[in-house]
Protein backbone atom coordinates (compact mmCIF):
# COMPACT_ATOMS: atom_id res chain seq x y z
CA UNK A 1 0.00 0.00 0.00
CA UNK A 2 1.33 3.38 -1.00
CA UNK A 3 3.35 5.35 1.79
CA UNK A 4 5.51 7.56 1.12
CA UNK A 5 7.19 9.31 -2.66
CA UNK A 6 10.28 9.92 -2.60
CA UNK A 7 10.97 13.83 -4.05
CA UNK A 8 14.63 15.04 -2.79
CA UNK A 9 16.59 12.07 -1.13
CA UNK A 10 19.87 13.84 0.37
CA UNK A 11 22.82 12.15 0.15
CA UNK A 12 22.23 8.97 1.39
CA UNK A 13 19.01 7.75 2.56
CA UNK A 14 17.96 3.98 3.04
CA UNK A 15 15.38 2.10 4.49
CA UNK A 16 16.87 0.47 8.14
CA UNK A 17 14.50 -1.94 10.81
CA UNK A 18 15.98 -3.23 14.17
CA UNK A 19 18.53 -5.34 11.73
CA UNK A 20 18.82 -9.19 10.74
CA UNK A 21 19.90 -11.60 13.39
CA UNK A 22 21.39 -14.77 13.16
CA UNK A 23 22.81 -14.05 9.42
CA UNK A 24 26.50 -13.80 10.75
CA UNK A 25 26.75 -17.65 10.29
CA UNK A 26 26.82 -16.96 6.61
CA UNK A 27 28.61 -13.93 6.52
CA UNK A 28 25.61 -11.59 6.41
CA UNK A 29 26.23 -8.51 8.91
CA UNK A 30 23.08 -7.14 11.11
CA UNK A 31 22.39 -3.73 9.41
CA UNK A 32 19.35 -2.16 11.23
CA UNK A 33 19.33 1.15 12.66
CA UNK A 34 23.16 3.36 13.45
CA UNK A 35 21.69 4.86 16.16
CA UNK A 36 18.71 2.92 17.50
CA UNK A 37 17.81 5.32 20.26
CA UNK A 38 16.52 7.94 17.96
CA UNK A 39 15.03 5.65 15.80
CA UNK A 40 12.64 4.13 18.62
CA UNK A 41 12.14 7.95 19.26
CA UNK A 42 10.61 8.60 15.64
CA UNK A 43 8.88 4.80 15.79
CA UNK A 44 6.77 6.34 18.52
CA UNK A 45 5.73 9.17 17.66
CA UNK A 46 4.12 7.74 14.49
CA UNK A 47 2.85 5.31 16.53
CA UNK A 48 5.21 1.81 15.10
CA UNK A 49 6.96 -0.38 17.60
CA UNK A 50 10.62 -0.04 18.36
CA UNK A 51 12.11 -1.92 15.52
CA UNK A 52 9.40 -0.83 12.54
CA UNK A 53 11.20 0.16 9.22
CA UNK A 54 11.86 3.50 8.16
CA UNK A 55 13.94 6.21 6.65
CA UNK A 56 17.87 6.45 7.82
CA UNK A 57 18.54 9.83 5.97
CA UNK A 58 22.26 10.87 6.26
CA UNK A 59 22.67 14.73 6.80
CA UNK A 60 19.06 15.40 6.82
CA UNK A 61 18.29 17.11 3.38
CA UNK A 62 15.45 14.88 2.26
CA UNK A 63 11.73 15.84 0.63
CA UNK A 64 8.70 13.25 0.68
CA UNK A 65 5.42 13.19 -0.41
CA UNK A 66 2.23 11.69 1.19
CA UNK A 67 0.30 9.33 -1.07
CA UNK A 68 -2.24 8.87 1.40
CA UNK A 69 -3.07 10.48 4.99
CA UNK A 70 -0.49 8.81 7.22
CA UNK A 71 1.33 9.68 10.53
CA UNK A 72 4.95 10.42 10.57
CA UNK A 73 7.45 10.76 13.53
CA UNK A 74 10.44 12.80 13.11
CA UNK A 75 13.63 11.87 15.56
CA UNK A 76 17.43 12.33 15.43
CA UNK A 77 19.88 14.96 14.62
CA UNK A 78 18.65 18.31 14.80
CA UNK A 79 16.72 19.67 11.18
CA UNK A 80 14.60 21.54 10.48
CA UNK A 81 11.30 20.36 9.24
CA UNK A 82 8.49 22.09 7.08
CA UNK A 83 4.59 20.77 5.89
CA UNK A 84 4.03 22.16 2.59
CA UNK A 85 6.68 24.96 2.93
CA UNK A 86 5.40 25.52 6.72
CA UNK A 87 7.39 25.03 9.94
CA UNK A 88 6.44 21.75 11.67
CA UNK A 89 7.13 20.91 15.48
CA UNK A 90 9.45 17.76 14.78
CA UNK A 91 8.71 16.86 18.72
CA UNK A 92 4.93 15.87 17.88
CA UNK A 93 3.70 13.21 15.84
CA UNK A 94 3.06 14.59 12.04
CA UNK A 95 -0.39 13.86 10.50
CA UNK A 96 -0.32 14.53 6.38
CA UNK A 97 -2.38 14.83 3.95
CA UNK A 98 -2.67 12.99 0.40
CA UNK A 99 0.07 14.95 -1.24
CA UNK A 100 1.35 16.89 1.46
CA UNK A 101 5.20 17.58 0.86
CA UNK A 102 7.17 16.95 4.12
CA UNK A 103 10.93 18.71 4.13
CA UNK A 104 13.40 17.72 6.43
CA UNK A 105 16.45 20.31 5.97
CA UNK A 106 20.25 19.72 6.74
CA UNK A 107 21.38 18.28 9.99
CA UNK A 108 23.26 21.41 12.15
CA UNK A 109 24.50 18.71 14.56
CA UNK A 110 24.69 14.78 14.52
CA UNK A 111 24.49 12.92 11.41
CA UNK A 112 21.40 10.92 11.08
CA UNK A 113 17.61 12.02 10.91
CA UNK A 114 14.88 9.26 10.77
CA UNK A 115 11.47 9.69 8.97
CA UNK A 116 9.41 6.84 10.17
CA UNK A 117 5.42 6.77 9.13
CA UNK A 118 2.49 4.70 10.19
CA UNK A 119 2.49 1.41 10.01
CA UNK A 120 6.37 0.83 9.33
CA UNK A 121 7.53 1.16 5.47
CA UNK A 122 6.59 -2.30 4.38
CA UNK A 123 9.45 -3.21 1.70
CA UNK A 124 9.73 -7.06 1.38
CA UNK A 125 11.91 -8.64 4.01
CA UNK A 126 15.07 -10.14 3.39
CA UNK A 127 16.74 -12.98 6.35
CA UNK A 128 14.03 -11.51 8.24
CA UNK A 129 15.05 -8.00 8.18
CA UNK A 130 13.68 -4.67 6.25
CA UNK A 131 16.90 -2.77 6.32
CA UNK A 132 19.24 -2.28 3.72
CA UNK A 133 22.53 -3.67 2.80
CA UNK A 134 23.68 -1.33 0.16
CA UNK A 135 27.42 -2.59 0.01
CA UNK A 136 25.80 -6.14 -1.13
CA UNK A 137 22.90 -4.61 -3.11
CA UNK A 138 19.89 -6.48 -0.89
CA UNK A 139 17.27 -5.62 1.26
CA UNK A 140 15.45 -2.12 1.45
CA UNK A 141 14.15 -0.72 -1.46
CA UNK A 142 15.98 -2.93 -4.49
CA UNK A 143 19.17 -3.04 -1.95
CA UNK A 144 20.05 0.51 -2.93
CA UNK A 145 20.21 4.04 -1.04
CA UNK A 146 16.64 5.73 -2.05
CA UNK A 147 16.38 7.74 -5.53
CA UNK A 148 14.28 11.10 -6.37
CA UNK A 149 10.67 8.89 -7.34
CA UNK A 150 10.78 6.10 -5.36
CA UNK A 151 7.72 5.07 -3.90
CA UNK A 152 7.89 3.51 -0.37
CA UNK A 153 5.04 1.19 0.70
CA UNK A 154 3.28 1.84 4.74
CA UNK A 155 1.75 -1.19 5.93
CA UNK A 156 -1.67 0.93 6.25
CA UNK A 157 -2.20 1.15 10.19
CA UNK A 158 -4.38 3.86 11.58
CA UNK A 159 -3.95 7.69 12.26
CA UNK A 160 -2.50 7.44 15.81
CA UNK A 161 -3.23 9.27 18.62
CA UNK A 162 -0.69 12.65 18.70
CA UNK A 163 2.02 12.27 21.01
CA UNK A 164 5.03 14.70 21.98
CA UNK A 165 8.40 13.88 23.28
CA UNK A 166 10.35 15.95 25.83
CA UNK A 167 13.38 17.01 22.85
CA UNK A 168 13.45 17.69 19.35
CA UNK A 169 16.94 17.21 18.54
CA UNK A 170 19.57 14.37 20.33
CA UNK A 171 19.17 14.31 23.86
CA UNK A 172 22.85 12.60 24.38
CA UNK A 173 26.35 13.74 24.43
CA UNK A 174 28.28 12.89 21.17
CA UNK A 175 31.52 13.72 22.67
CA UNK A 176 32.04 10.69 24.93
CA UNK A 177 31.66 7.00 23.77
CA UNK A 178 31.71 4.70 26.90
CA UNK A 179 33.87 1.14 26.54
CA UNK A 180 34.53 -1.75 28.13
CA UNK A 181 38.30 -3.05 27.12
CA UNK A 182 38.42 -5.62 24.83
CA UNK A 183 39.84 -9.32 24.04
CA UNK A 184 43.33 -8.26 22.73
CA UNK A 185 43.97 -5.35 25.26
CA UNK A 186 47.20 -7.07 26.09
CA UNK A 187 48.51 -6.82 23.00
CA UNK A 188 48.22 -3.09 23.75
CA UNK A 189 51.32 -1.15 25.83
CA UNK A 190 49.78 0.17 28.92
CA UNK A 191 51.07 3.44 27.68
CA UNK A 192 49.29 2.63 24.38
CA UNK A 193 45.99 1.83 26.30
CA UNK A 194 46.22 5.19 28.63
CA UNK A 195 46.49 7.13 24.80
CA UNK A 196 43.45 5.37 23.69
CA UNK A 197 41.66 5.98 26.82
CA UNK A 198 42.92 9.49 27.59
CA UNK A 199 43.09 11.47 24.17
CA UNK A 200 40.58 13.09 21.62
CA UNK A 201 40.09 11.22 18.11
CA UNK A 202 38.90 13.19 15.15
CA UNK A 203 36.03 11.16 12.94
CA UNK A 204 37.60 10.71 9.21
CA UNK A 205 35.27 11.79 6.14
CA UNK A 206 36.32 8.04 5.32
CA UNK A 207 33.76 7.14 7.65
CA UNK A 208 30.65 5.01 6.67
CA UNK A 209 27.98 2.30 7.84
CA UNK A 210 30.56 0.02 7.89
CA UNK A 211 32.91 1.52 10.01
CA UNK A 212 33.62 4.71 11.58
CA UNK A 213 37.46 5.64 10.92
CA UNK A 214 39.10 7.86 13.67
CA UNK A 215 42.07 9.92 13.37
CA UNK A 216 44.57 10.53 15.82
CA UNK A 217 47.92 9.61 17.13
CA UNK A 218 46.47 6.61 17.41
CA UNK A 219 47.45 3.45 19.87
CA UNK A 220 48.92 0.74 17.55
CA UNK A 221 49.12 -3.11 19.34
CA UNK A 222 52.84 -3.83 20.18
CA UNK A 223 52.15 -7.13 17.90
CA UNK A 224 50.76 -7.79 14.13
CA UNK A 225 47.20 -8.89 13.54
CA UNK A 226 45.39 -11.68 14.72
CA UNK A 227 43.60 -14.53 13.34
CA UNK A 228 39.67 -13.20 12.34
CA UNK A 229 37.26 -13.48 14.55
CA UNK A 230 33.96 -13.21 15.56
CA UNK A 231 32.97 -9.06 16.06
CA UNK A 232 30.16 -7.26 16.70
CA UNK A 233 28.97 -3.29 16.23
CA UNK A 234 30.65 -1.19 18.31
CA UNK A 235 34.73 -2.94 18.27
CA UNK A 236 37.06 -1.00 18.32
CA UNK A 237 39.96 -2.82 15.95
CA UNK A 238 43.59 -0.62 15.64
CA UNK A 239 45.38 -1.55 12.52
CA UNK A 240 49.22 -1.27 12.86
CA UNK A 241 48.96 2.25 11.50
CA UNK A 242 47.35 2.92 15.26
CA UNK A 243 44.22 4.75 13.84
CA UNK A 244 41.15 2.77 15.25
CA UNK A 245 38.32 1.54 13.39
CA UNK A 246 34.98 1.28 15.36
CA UNK A 247 33.01 -1.39 13.45
CA UNK A 248 29.19 -0.18 12.54
CA UNK A 249 25.77 -2.15 11.37
CA UNK A 250 27.27 -2.96 8.02
CA UNK A 251 30.67 -3.97 8.89
CA UNK A 252 32.01 -7.32 8.56
CA UNK A 253 31.46 -10.40 10.55
CA UNK A 254 34.79 -11.32 11.66
CA UNK A 255 37.95 -8.77 12.08
CA UNK A 256 41.65 -9.92 11.58
CA UNK A 257 42.63 -6.51 13.88
CA UNK A 258 43.78 -6.75 17.16
CA UNK A 259 40.55 -5.02 19.60
CA UNK A 260 41.28 -2.64 21.80
CA UNK A 261 37.93 -1.93 23.45
CA UNK A 262 34.49 -2.15 23.05
CA UNK A 263 31.46 0.61 22.54
CA UNK A 264 29.43 -0.64 25.26
CA UNK A 265 25.33 -1.02 23.66
CA UNK A 266 23.95 2.18 25.60
CA UNK A 267 26.42 4.32 23.57
CA UNK A 268 25.95 2.97 20.31
CA UNK A 269 23.28 5.83 19.80
CA UNK A 270 26.18 8.20 20.09
CA UNK A 271 28.59 6.01 17.64
CA UNK A 272 25.70 6.05 15.02
CA UNK A 273 25.36 10.00 15.10
CA UNK A 274 29.14 11.34 14.95
CA UNK A 275 29.80 13.26 11.83
CA UNK A 276 33.62 13.62 9.87
CA UNK A 277 35.15 16.28 11.55
CA UNK A 278 33.57 15.30 14.96
CA UNK A 279 36.01 14.83 18.10
CA UNK A 280 35.32 12.05 20.41
CA UNK A 281 36.88 10.48 23.70
CA UNK A 282 36.41 7.22 25.15
CA UNK A 283 35.86 6.72 28.75
CA UNK A 284 36.79 2.89 30.22
CA UNK A 285 33.93 1.65 31.88
CA UNK A 286 33.80 -2.44 33.71
CA UNK A 287 31.43 -4.69 32.56
CA UNK A 288 29.13 -4.21 35.24
CA UNK A 289 28.95 -0.78 34.71
CA UNK A 290 28.39 -1.47 30.96
CA UNK A 291 25.52 -3.97 31.82
CA UNK A 292 23.90 -0.78 34.28
CA UNK A 293 24.61 1.89 31.59
CA UNK A 294 22.11 -0.60 28.99
CA UNK A 295 19.59 -1.55 31.91
CA UNK A 296 19.17 2.17 32.64
CA UNK A 297 19.24 3.32 29.15
CA UNK A 298 16.31 5.78 28.36
CA UNK A 299 13.45 4.58 26.10
CA UNK A 300 11.60 7.34 24.25
CA UNK A 301 8.22 8.14 25.27
CA UNK A 302 6.21 9.47 28.58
Amino acid sequence: MSGLRVLRPGLFATVQDEGRRGAGRWGVPASGFADPFSAAAANWLAGNPPGAALVEATLGAIELEAARPLAVGIAGAPAEVAVNGLSADRARTLVLREGDRLAVGPATAGLRVYVAVSGGIAVAPVLGSRSALVPSAFGGLAGRKLAAGDDLPAAGAAIPEIRSLPFAGLPFDTGVLRAVSGPQRDLFAESARRRFFGDAFRVSPRSDRRGLRLEGEGAAPSDGDILPEGIVVGSVQVPSGGEPIVLMPDGPVTGGYPKIAVVVAADLRVLGQLRPGDRVRFREISRAEAVAAYAARETPGP
